[in-house]
């Protein structure tokens, strides 16, 4: 579905496409939350893909730019537990993200004495000074980004995007619709209600 970019403008964006595509096939559902989630979505693709390329002059991912980063930002060895929940990602992802960086030395690992099974993580001065590099070359290409959005609307995002990763990272374990069967189409309820 190929999408001409001058023909949405005057018709919304893609995801007011859908939205429509999907009312005509399903009148009887609402797609409002299609809206909402799916320009998250989006967003964050073109984000990352963005940054990805600019990335891939320091030979890094934004992945792993994200676990030198909370390495950087501590005072402690992290464990690859707590990157992993630290970054939202699976823990597969976070060991393929750590042999990767361990074997360009941009970090150590060391036992944990603390649980034997696992391990610490810290940054070798390599991987600090990279992200002392990277960091504020990361941040002009999100200024640039932010840049092509009209004046007021940043800021006017900054305030429910917290709300709303708040809400989700509260609920974590406890998601909405987490089964199939589960899914009735009623809003979640909040503890207490």
């Amino acid at each position: 579905m190929d999408q001409d970019p001058d023909v949405l403008s005057d018709h919304g964006d893609v995801v007011d496409q859908m939205q429509r595509e999907w009312a005509r096939l399903r009148p009887d559902l609402s797609f409002a939350s299609l809206g909402v989630i799916h320009r998250v979505l989006r967003a964050s693709r073109l984000i990352l893909e963005a940054s990805d390329a600019f990335l891939a002059d320091y030979g890094l991912t934004r992945g792993e730019l994200d676990v030198l980063s909370a390495l950087r930002r501590t005072d402690e060895p992290l464990s690859p537990t707590t990157l992993a929940h630290t970054l939202l990602v699976p823990r597969s992802a976070i060991t393929m993200r750590l042999k990767a960086l361990q074997v360009r030395g941009l970090l150590s690992r060391t036992a944990n004495p603390a649980d034997g099974r696992s391990s610490l993580l810290v940054l070798t001065d390599a991987g600090s000074a990279l992200v002392d590099e990277v960091i504020p070359a990361q941040l002009a290409l999100e200024d640039a980004l932010l840049a092509e959005i009209p004046p007021g609307v940043v800021e006017g995002l900054v305030d429910p995007l917290r709300a709303l990763t708040s809400v989700w990272e509260q609920g974590r374990g406890h998601q909405a619709g987490s089964s199939k069967n589960g899914r009735s189409g009623a809003a979640p309820t909040s503890p207490g209600r």
